[in-house]
């Protein structure tokens, strides 16, 4: 006897009220809403990689719409543009077979190109708006940071706590970066949001035998030339720029980043598999590369360096051997 979880509609249910769960969940603004709003499009992926489920699309479209009843129209407008809409699109292309002769799994390369297409138009759309309006979006950044700052000491005085010279530079070298690098930050905020719930929902349904498709592992992702050679001339032209187009150019390197630190994570799995420490190898290395941008860069070199000298070729020709 199939169990109820395996009945046609109770998944179905079940992952559109877990994902309005967690995307409504960042309304009440603690830590673990934030942890929860991370895991919003899990259940969209669950149903999308799962085998002989299409319903994940339409899942994520009742669910914007019942969010725009529950919250406002600008939530569901977001729901569905930032994790409806992409996570539908890449589950269908990673359940999807190659150009004929339809033998091969649709490659996660392009799939990792897609992910930054996204946020680079949003980027540069919304750099143009505030251009136009004779106010650079870096500068509108600043103002607003500015003003939340300013909150924050004005409450640090009241407590009575007093501001030192040494943290009041602090808080000026924070505003400064972050203002100059706040659209990248958001963009790879959301590009990890997608890349994470679809390697877990994978992973799950890997351990339940509900996978649509056998492999989807990072070690997959390679950089292709156009973007390695265009990253690399975003970065050089971006070294020698200032004002509005140096802003624009530097964003869009940290953006391009993100998928070659991929492919440079593809090449440290399969140096990490040739231990028999590899599970805790990547965790350390997840760890590090989180909490530190120069770990990050370093990852970023990799991925250019496995494109150009192939790296990752040659550490599996040593497997074969």
């Amino acid at each position: 006897m199939k169990s109820k979880i395996n009945k046609p509609g109770i998944l179905e249910v079940a992952a559109l009220l877990s994902t309005i769960f967690f995307f409504g969940a960042m309304n009440s603004g603690s830590f673990l809403a934030f942890l929860f709003l991370y895991l919003a499009p899990l259940p969209l992926f669950i149903l999308g990689l799962k085998k002989d489920s299409p319903w994940g699309g339409l899942v994520g479209a009742i669910g914007a719409i019942l969010i725009f009843f529950v919250t406002t129209p600008q939530m569901s407008l977001i729901y569905l543009l930032a994790v409806a809409a992409p996570a539908t699109y890449f589950c269908e292309k990673a359940t999807s077979r190659s150009d004929p002769p339809h033998q091969d799994w649709y490659s996660l390369s392009n799939l990792a190109i897609f992910l930054v297409v996204p946020p680079i138009f949003v980027f540069i759309l919304v750099s143009t708006y505030f251009w136009v309006h004779g106010q650079g979006l870096g500068a509108m950044l600043l103002e607003k940071t500015n003003a939340i700052v300013d909150l924050y000491i004005v409450a640090l005085k009241d407590r009575g706590h007093t501001i030192n010279p040494s943290i009041s530079l602090q808080l000026e070298a924070m505003k400064e970066t972050f203002s100059n690098t706040a659209p990248a930050l958001i963009a790879i905020f959301w590009m990890t949001l997608i890349v994470l719930n679809g390697l877990l929902a994978q992973s799950i349904l890997k351990k339940a035998k509900r996978n649509e498709r056998s492999v989807f592992a990072i070690r997959e992702i390679e950089v292709p030339r156009i973007l390695a050679i265009t990253f690399l001339l975003i970065i050089v032209v971006a070294s020698f720029s200032a004002g509005q187009l140096g802003y624009i150019l530097t964003n869009l390197a940290a953006i391009l980043a993100f998928p070659v630190m991929l492919a440079g994570l593809g090449v440290l799995h399969i140096l990490a598999s040739k231990t028999n420490y590899s599970g805790s190898i990547l965790f350390v290395l997840y760890l590090i590369v989180t909490f530190s941008r120069w770990a990050a860069i370093l990852v970023v070199m990799v991925g250019i360096i496995d494109h150009f000298l192939k790296l990752r070729g040659r550490f599996q020709a040593n497997n074969i051997q």
